[in-house]
């Protein structure tokens, strides 16, 4: 990587150079000249670049830039046509010239010595233009051959059909050749008027690149373009692009061996700071045999001949294209993967390492350009062209080096949309029909997951990932510590723990080794505020997990004999609590601090419960809070959703809701009386809690919250830095949250000696008295939010994982795709929002502070 950085930088050092040496001056006729002394090889290029292209056009008027293009060559007032380009011959350079959309150029490359031939011929042709019009007629019938030409080309037709069909008022629509009536129509008078109108020495850029002292060159352009007059062009108002309004395809229908297809999305202006994120997009996708297009649809999968992409980024509004080959067979799978890798790179930014790769592809062709002078000036015209400043190239360059794989996701996102595009197929056989396109763009564009309620009640969430045979499973349910209390605090443990511990079916060993023989696993769970069930297993066994999960669900015995052999399991975990300091201390903090209500519960039960209670605990238990009405199930994965539901239907008809469901909603907390507690422990480190009671889980200060958690923990965060690396009070030094609905609690936790432990409860409000007052720096909060939103882009990865998250979230009221909504919540949150959640509510009356530890100092020998 350190490699790649340097081979990166270079890249714009390179062009600094290349930037400061143009010489850039503009005439007293408005005629702007950019000139760099090319010294690499004895030659020059000159580029006489008139800024209007066949957009220019009106609809009568289309392909006029073009013949008008062909016909400069054909004379002018003093030269005949051979006498043009054999003079360009003779002096051993060569003439070419090109009309895009936008601009029109005409140049002329050579031995240095060309440069006065070069600049006088161009200055006639293009100034002096005679138009005779013999050679008109003859002009026309080899543009109207071009266009037969075209006509024989697959590749060519069918763009111009995704032209025509993709934008809806923008010239660009037009082909920039014209048609066979407006260009037969054309007399020498049309082309004269236009010329006048637009060919103006203030619409124009002369760009020369060569081996020439700048005094020789600056010298000749006064000579032979000092004195053209300069005339008014019009202004030419464009309309406002909003492409097509919903997803089409189209086929055009040819007798060929091969199929071709186009697929066109929106796409940027080269105005838009989107424009060089978009090129990269462009590399990653499509450009390139280690592009992901190439290597997952064409080599991996085989279903396509050639795919390839190219971001088109003009002055006006852009497309974006995906283009291939393949059999009409295989076109509409391939056109299903094609867009599953899109889906891919909107929802997971690429690799650091690709993203490098894409840079280094694009920023290593400017420096290629360098090589000849014709490559250099057209780098140094399109942007003077499309920008109006060539320096832009410095702006580019720093664009594509400074993006980050997030920038990456986010532009896929912001203009691959599946709404807006546009499919075309060429071929013999017509490869998919309309319905199967609209069933295709359906999959990708229909609300994500499909969402239903059951007879019952239960809320179910289907979540399609079809990229692995995988398919995960979570049944949550409104419950855990919060809905507790002392006498039964830990009969969510204990339920969550033997739920699948034998049904009126299977024993536990049975469930055990039909699991192990599936490669699936079925477990309990149980937290502060839900408990609930979760599966996973292969999609080719999702029939015969279902129908295990179901029997589970429905059919739990908690046998007295499976009761009495969990104890052991159930106590163990509350010995290994109290041999970790930090886990036993805030379990403790937690009781002080909501000492009458059941938030201040330990999460892992009690020892006086789990010695006394027995099977018919649980089955009340069950009873009360295994409800169809309040639950969620989430299924992530490879499965057909049609199926899915069906057979969930047929599993939970007889599930139903118990007539002794709970009803009680749980009150708020109150802030604790006391605001300190000290608790002896015989450990080698004193265990500091402070902590402030704060909003719950459905308050608008949650994100909030969250942001100021995240700038304090961390090896970056403020605490660790402040707390351990200056001060060196303590190896471990971090903030938590914990959330209820009714209340959170946000904590300062530092394990350290115990001689440290005044100056490390300082540093804790020394801290919050500084943040109250000015509040994070801009690095501080930018680090905060990306820390956040990278921990939940991480912790979602696996199936497993995203199928708990969204149906927590779903019973806890946040929603299934809170996580798509906290990362707009999270970009919102200021510095303000931060200093007022210090303000109102970590503040010493709202505090309570534990102190765990040896109060003498000194841990026991003993």
């Amino acid at each position: 990587m350190l490699s790649s950085h340097i081979k990166s930088s270079a890249y714009g050092l390179e062009l600094s150079s290349v930037i400061n040496n143009v010489h850039f001056k503009t005439l007293e006729n408005g005629l702007k000249v950019l000139y760099y002394p090319y010294t690499r090889a004895d030659v020059t290029s000159v580029y006489l670049c008139v800024k209007v292209g066949s957009a220019y056009e009106t609809e009568k008027e289309a392909g006029i830039t073009h013949l008008i293009e062909h016909m400069i060559f054909k004379g002018t007032e003093t030269r005949k046509p051979e006498e043009i380009a054999g003079l360009v011959e003779y002096y051993g350079g060569y003439m070419n010239a090109f009309t895009s959309f936008d601009y029109t150029c005409y140049y002329i490359v050579g031995p240095s010595d060309i440069t006065p031939i070069a600049l006088e011929i161009l200055s006639d042709i293009v100034f002096n233009p005679y138009f005779d019009p013999e050679e008109l007629k003859k002009e026309k019938e080899v543009v109207l051959e071009e266009m037969k030409m075209r006509l024989d080309n697959p590749t060519t037709v069918l763009f111009e059909e995704i032209q025509k069909n993709f934008y809806t008022k923008y010239p660009y629509k037009r082909p920039i050749i014209g048609y066979k009536h407006t260009v037969s129509s054309f007399t020498r008078d049309d082309l004269l008027s236009f010329v006048k109108k637009f060919y103006s020495p203030s619409n124009m850029y002369l760009i020369i690149v060569g081996n020439v002292e700048e005094n020789k060159v600056f010298s000749l352009v006064n000579k032979f373009f000092s004195n053209i007059p300069e005339r008014a062009v019009p202004k030419i108002v464009f309309p406002e692009e909003p492409y097509i309004s919903q997803s089409k395809f189209i086929w055009i229908k040819r007798d060929v061996k091969e199929g071709y297809f186009d697929i066109a999305f929106p796409a940027p202006s080269i105005k838009e700071e989107d424009a060089p994120l978009v090129d990269l997009l462009s590399v990653i996708l499509g450009e390139g045999e280690a592009s992901r297009l190439y290597l997952n649809v064409k080599r991996k999968k085989q279903l396509v001949n050639s795919v390839y992409t190219y971001a088109f980024t003009p002055i006006g509004p852009g497309m974006f294209l995906i283009s291939g080959t393949t059999s009409p067979e295989k076109f509409k799978e391939a056109l299903k993967e094609i867009f599953k890798e899109i889906e891919i790179i909107k929802n997971i930014p690429p690799s650091k390492e690709e993203l490098e790769r894409a840079k280094i592809q694009i920023l290593s062709d400017f420096i290629y350009s360098q090589q000849t002078s014709e490559g250099l000036a057209r780098t140094l015209g399109s942007f003077q062209l499309t920008r109006n400043n060539y320096k832009d190239i410095l702006w580019y360059i720093n664009k594509i080096k400074s993006a980050t794989p997030e920038d990456i996701s986010n532009v896929a996102k912001k203009y691959l949309d599946f709404n807006k595009c546009l499919v075309g197929f060429l071929s013999s056989k017509k490869p998919l029909e309309e319905s199967e396109f609209e069933k295709i763009i359906s999959s990708f564009t229909k609300e994500k997951p499909s969402i239903y309620i059951l007879e019952n009640g239960l809320k179910v969430i289907l979540v399609p990932e079809e990229d692995l045979p995988i398919v995960a499973m979570a049944l949550v349910f409104p419950g855990g510590t919060r809905f507790e209390n002392k006498d039964n605090n830990g009969l969510f443990q204990a339920l969550s723990l033997l739920w699948t511990r034998g049904t009126s079916n299977y024993s536990a060993e049975e469930i055990s080794q039909k699991l192990e023989s599936l490669g699936a696993e079925i477990e309990g769970f149980s937290g502060r505020n839900t408990f609930g069930l979760k599966a996973l297993c292969l999609s080719q066994n999702i029939d015969e997990v279902l129908n295990l999960f179901a029997d589970i669900v429905k059919n739990p015995t908690f046998s007295e004999e499976e009761c009495k052999k969990a104890k052991n399991e159930l106590l163990s975990n509350l010995l290994k609590q109290e041999d970790h300091p930090i886990s036993l201390a805030i379990k403790e903090f937690l009781k002080e601090m909501f000492p009458e209500h059941p938030y201040g519960l330990n999460k892992l039960g009690s020892k006086e419960f789990f010695l006394r209670f027995n099977s018919q605990d649980l089955k009340h238990a069950y009873e009360k809070f295994v409800v169809p009405s309040k639950g969620v199930l989430v299924i992530v994965g490879n499965i057909e959703e049609h199926y899915i539901k069906e057979k969930l239907t047929s599993l939970f008809k007889d599930f139903k809701d118990s007539p002794y469901a709970f009803t009680s909603e749980e009150k708020a907390p109150s802030l604790p009386k006391e605001r300190k507690k000290l608790i002896k422990k015989d450990v080698f480190q004193t265990q500091i809690i402070l902590g402030f009671q704060t909003p719950g889980l459905n308050s608008e200060e949650k994100t909030a919250l969250e942001v100021l958690n995240s700038a304090l923990s961390g090896q970056e965060g403020l605490l660790f830095k402040l707390l351990r690396e200056e001060k060196a009070l303590a190896y471990s030094v971090t903030s938590l949250l914990i959330f209820y609905p009714k209340s959170s609690v946000f904590i300062f936790y530092i394990a350290c000696s115990p001689e440290k432990t005044s100056e490390a409860i300082e540093g804790f409000w020394n801290i919050l008295e500084e943040l109250s007052k000015e509040g994070l720096s801009e690095k501080e909060l930018t680090r905060a939010k990306n820390r956040l939103l990278g921990e939940i882009k991480i912790s979602l990865q696996s199936n497993t994982s995203k199928a708990k998250t969204f149906a927590v979230n779903q019973v806890l009221g946040l929603g299934w795709n809170y996580y798509e909504k906290f990362e707009n919540e999270v970009k919102k949150i200021t510095q303000e929002d931060i200093k007022s959640i210090i303000k109102n509510y970590l503040t010493k009356e709202r505090s309570f502070m534990l102190i765990l530890g040896n109060q003498n100092g000194n841990k026991s020998s003993q």
